[in-house]
């Protein structure tokens, strides 16, 4: 288990507006090679995502929601933990995979959090939707080469911190 509170663990902060960086070349050609492959990748996160589904049916978690007419990436996969004590069992869940090697993370912080956007007067509680959603959500891993047992190993963790 992290020692650090939670907060610092998935903590980041938006301290100023962005810019609209400019990439290099390199990194446009990196892109253009990756493009190729962009199909392929998509076609594998929708499999992984449809087993993730199936596993997490009749669990205290609800699944990324996908709308009919719409078509996913499924660049991230959050799930959104519903047991009794929300955010004190994403913890649980977090520690756990994260002491079993696996790579979860927490996403997003509600932007009117931020310190760009708190120093201009919003505070906690002024979207109470979107705080509620941040406390009880976690990513669970995805990426084109995650093998059906590394996903059942996944969902066995985040249920048995469920029972």
């Amino acid at each position: 288990m992290d020692p650090r509170p939670a907060d610092e663990i998935w903590n980041y902060q938006q301290i100023a507006l962005g810019f609209n960086y400019r990439m290099t070349e390199m990194q446009a050609t990196l892109g253009l090679s990756q493009l190729k492959r962009l199909d392929s990748y998509v076609t594998k996160r929708h499999e992984l995502a449809k087993r993730y589904d199936e596993l997490l049916t009749n669990t205290e978690v609800i699944a990324p929601y996908q709308h009919p007419d719409t078509y996913s990436a499924y660049h991230l996969y959050p799930i959104l933990v519903c047991a009794e004590n929300r955010a004190k069992t994403r913890r649980i869940i977090f520690d756990k995979l994260r002491a079993n090697g696996i790579g979860v993370n927490i996403h997003y912080i509600p932007i009117h959090l931020q310190p760009f956007y708190t120093q201009r007067g919003f505070k906690r509680g002024d979207y109470i939707f979107a705080e509620d959603y941040f406390a009880a959500t976690i990513t669970i891993p995805l990426f084109p080469s995650l093998t059906e047992v590394q996903q059942k190993i996944v969902v066995n963790l985040i249920k048995g911190c469920l029972s």
